[in-house]
């Protein structure tokens, strides 16, 4: 499966044969079975719906393209703490370009076309197409820049990056602030762009050579069953793409893929145990085995007992830090920024910190893990800079070779459809089991009740979770976005880390400077990192099969999770405090830890059912190997449902345990089977039998 660029035309200011257009996709026409894995194009479907919604609920349309720029660690060819934004009319091809914390005196603005071809890759190289929208002269650290576009002198163009060069200079010279639309951005253009091409101004044309077929319906019938399922196979076809990108794809470096480290039959990340399990020749293991990466590039023992990674985050010229690896299931649902998000009147909702809001979006531990504008998108290319290299240099075209812009669309798309695409919905929801309703009630609240004599909160009552865990999710329940907290974890007495390797460094978590005062008093030759000790919130519903827990693995048990937050390392945290300053100290008993445990346990396995049954109803459309595999995939998360419901020690759902045991024996005889027909039989079997086991833990209301 190919996944290419399209050549097509679409002509932005009415004059037909002329314009340009964002590139968009175009699935392949051969009679390959696509294998997206855990890839779920409804979830994508759901992903790109609800982005669209966001996106015109803040007044955003298809006629204005908006782009922001900053500076990326691994693009820009110098440094700078300039960002803008970028506004292009596709109607009138008027262009707005805004920045500020500009140091030099005059910028070039231009639109960069990354074509397709050997050793091309995502940076402006020469060979691409550059168009220079004009000079923006600085003044008092900001400039503007205002021009219109002239369709004919960009007939064919494809706007892949914007880029702010220093003047005088193309971008394959110099690169000091960009930007790139996104997947969704790129969906979102493509279909609406299209589906209005026949009722105004903006025209559609498609070379003779076009592969945009799969839009044309969109023309002629924006609203038909035909369309929606035209977009469906785009989207499938980018998610198979990205599948084969993150299980297969080296990037020329040093042996590992995405999934050396987000491993497919481990829910997308490693541990200690899985990690034991693997031979010595694992390219995770290759600090061990290329002299050149021994030093600095990982730490092995604190990889092999921990599982911990080293990550440059505040940049190479800085020491790393050590950082589990965080799963990536139902991203798209736990990356929001807070303060981008509006209510439903449109309002938007503020968070705490403005630094958040220089990130697209809230990747990584600490929310800055991308690199540039921060968003999903350029977090691939970090992680390809940071992770394959074959060399501490990290010199792109010798070490590694940067992904090319459709590859980074492929990434994207099977990233953002992992996993579920909404969060549950707890008050609609009621468990079977007395202990298991109990921690679901200790944990959907987001205070304290406060003694109305005193005015001091009453401990004991609520575990405090839905404030940053709205549904047991990523989210705040008042910002409507991740939330990154400093909750104290980093200054719990006797870090297994630091008990390992003395040496390992403070973590800063999000932000590049000296927040805390860790790096200014200690000696020069002494290790210290920056930030201001703040982490993003991880979802909880995957949260039971994803130990170990936390930002640096310190803690191994679920239960030890749940029972950190009645430490004093939580309790005198800034986390404890929300922004109004009320008081989230929790104290719950050690029963009420056990029963906020098995609520996290059977949402879990709930999870897991839905999941499997979505893999099977995969495998059952596939043919031959392809649909073994995805049976296999579904018996992997049937067996992560029995694991986390039986591993709590205490079993509440018994029946439904044996239910799951007996599905299990199904999916496996059916990941054997040659057959189609007997395969296919045995995992409606074991559908069924899954279905019967979320019934028996829990109810619905409508």
């Amino acid at each position: 499966m190919k996944i290419t660029k399209i050549g097509a035309v679409l002509a932005v200011i009415g004059l037909i044969g002329g314009g340009f257009a964002l590139p968009f996709f175009t699935a392949s026409t051969n009679s390959e079975e696509l294998v997206l894995g855990h890839g779920n194009v409804d979830a994508l479907q759901g992903v790109y719906q609800q982005w669209q919604n966001h996106y015109q609920a803040r007044g955003g349309d298809a006629t204005q393209l908006r782009l922001p720029l900053a500076h990326s660690r691994l693009l820009s060819t110098s440094a700078s703490k300039a960002r803008g934004a970028m506004t292009l009319n596709l109607m009138t091809g008027a262009v707005t370009v805004k920045a500020s914390g500009l140091e030099a005196s005059a910028y070039d603005v231009w639109l960069v076309d990354n074509l397709d071809g050997p050793n091309r890759t995502v940076k402006p190289e020469a060979g691409d197409r550059f168009f220079r929208l004009g000079t923006l002269a600085a003044d008092q650290h900001r400039g503007e820049l205002s021009t219109s576009i002239d369709a004919k002198a960009l007939a064919g163009f494809n706007i892949d990056m914007v880029v702010m060069s220093l003047a005088g200079q193309s971008p394959d010279q110099s690169l000091v602030i960009a930007g790139a639309p996104d997947l969704l951005q790129r969906l979102y253009y493509a279909d609406k762009l299209w589906a209005k091409a026949t009722l105004g101004p903006l025209q559609a044309v498609a070379e003779t050579t076009s592969a945009f077929a799969f839009l044309l319906p969109k023309v002629a019938n924006a609203k038909s069953n035909g369309n929606d399922a035209n977009l469906a196979a785009v989207m499938g076809a980018e998610i198979a793409e990205g599948r084969r990108l993150f299980t297969k794809e080296t990037f020329s470096g040093n042996g590992r893929t995405c999934a050396t480290c987000h491993r497919l039959d481990h829910n997308h990340t490693i541990d200690p145990k899985y990690i034991a399990r693997l031979p010595p020749t694992d390219p995770l293991f290759v600090a061990e085995t290329n002299p050149a990466l021994k030093t600095g590039f990982e730490n092995p023992k604190l990889m092999r007992e921990l599982g911990l990674i080293l990550a440059n985050i505040d940049g190479f010229d800085k020491p790393g830090v050590m950082r589990s690896v965080p799963h990536t299931l139902a991203l798209a649902k736990s990356i929001q920024t807070e303060g981008t998000v509006r209510d439903d009147q449109g309002v938007l909702l503020k968070g705490e910190f403005d630094l958040d809001l220089e990130f697209a979006h809230a990747l990584g531990w600490s929310g800055d893990g991308s690199v540039g504008t921060g968003s999903l998108r350029e977090f691939a290319i970090g992680a390809v800079v940071q992770h394959f290299t074959k060399s501490l240099a990290r010199k792109p075209g010798a070490d590694f070779r940067l992904p090319t812009d459709a590859e980074l669309n492929a990434l994207e798309a099977y990233m953002l459809s992992l996993g579920r695409s909404d969060d549950i919905n707890l008050s609609k929801m009621t468990f079977t089991s007395a202990i298991v309703q109990r921690g679901k009630v200790l944990f959907d609240q987001k205070n304290n009740p406060v003694d109305p004599v005193t005015k001091k909160p009453i401990l004991g009552k609520s575990a405090n979770c839905n404030g940053c865990h709205s549904n047991a999710g990523a989210i705040s329940s008042t910002t409507r976005g991740n939330p990154t907290r400093d909750t104290g974890v980093e200054v719990m007495e006797d870090q297994a880390a630091v008990l390992v390797d003395p040496t390992t460094p403070m973590d800063g978590g999000i932000g590049d400077e000296d927040k805390l005062g860790w790096c200014a008093d200690n000696d020069p030759d002494t290790r210290c990192n920056y930030g201001e000790g703040r982490f993003n919130t991880p979802p909880l519903i995957e949260a039971a099969d994803t130990a170990p827990f936390f930002h640096n693995n310190s803690v191994s048990t679920l239960e030890e999770a749940v029972a950190f937050y009645n430490t004093d390392a939580f309790n005198n945290s800034p986390g404890h405090l929300t922004s109004s300053k009320a008081d989230r100290t929790v104290k719950i008993s050690s029963s009420q830890v056990v029963a906020v445990s098995l609520f996290l346990r059977t949402i879990n396995a709930l999870e897991n059912i839905r999941n499997a049954n979505k893999l099977a109803d995969q495998a059952m459309a596939l043919n031959g190997s392809n649909g073994r595999e995805l049976a296999r995939l579904a018996m992997e998360d049937t067996e992560d449902a029995i694991e986390v419901l039986t591993e709590g020690q205490l079993i509440p759902d018994q029946a439904a345990v044996a239910k799951l045991r007996s599905a299990y024996n199904y999916e496996y005889s059916a990941a054997l089977s040659p057959s189609t027909t007997l395969r296919n039989t045995l995992l409606r079997k074991a559908k069924a039998l899954k279905l019967e086991a979320d019934a028996l833990m829990v109810t619905r209301a409508p």
